[in-house]
């Protein structure tokens, strides 16, 4: 994270721009969405120590972490943007549903960030637990490419 977002946060310079409140940094990120990407690690992590979701197929396994986090954006999104009026954040464009999501962020969502959390899952819990042998996140886009 940019040490520019988070000083211009604590001292507010940018709120009330452009209808950013207090709660929100630049528009960029919110303190709220550290929240709800914890959750949504912790939901992916805990699939992916369920053994049916840990032996599917890498496919599956990002289908389903990109539909959580997805779904996630999109339910945090109604809350905090539409019901409390946070004006966190708001798609525009083309490729939006209700402002709240956007294809891109989802493409990078499925792609991205699910194979990196299922990744870090698999690390720590090696690392802390001595437990299974870790993926390689090059092995993960390995298996996705060949949909193993």
């Amino acid at each position: 994270m940019d040490i520019e977002v988070v000083a211009r946060a604590l001292e507010k310079d940018m709120v009330g721009f452009k209808g950013i409140s207090e709660w929100s940094l630049m528009g960029y990120t919110s303190l709220w969405m550290f929240l709800v990407g914890g959750l949504c690690g912790v939901v992916i992590g805990s699939f992916n120590d369920d053994s049916s979701f840990y032996e599917s197929k890498v496919w599956q396994q990002i289908l389903i972490g990109g539909t959580v986090i997805t779904l996630a954006e999109l339910t945090s999104g109604i809350i905090l943007n539409k019901i409390f009026l946070l004006n966190i954040w708001e798609y525009t464009g083309k490729y939006q549903f209700m402002g709240q999501i956007e294809l891109k962020n989802c493409l990078i969502w499925y792609f991205i960030m699910t194979p990196l959390v299922i990744w870090l899952d698999d690390m720590l819990t090696y690392y802390l637990y001595r437990e299974g042998e870790p993926y390689n996140i090059f092995k993960i886009y390995y298996k996705l490419i060949k949909l193993e």
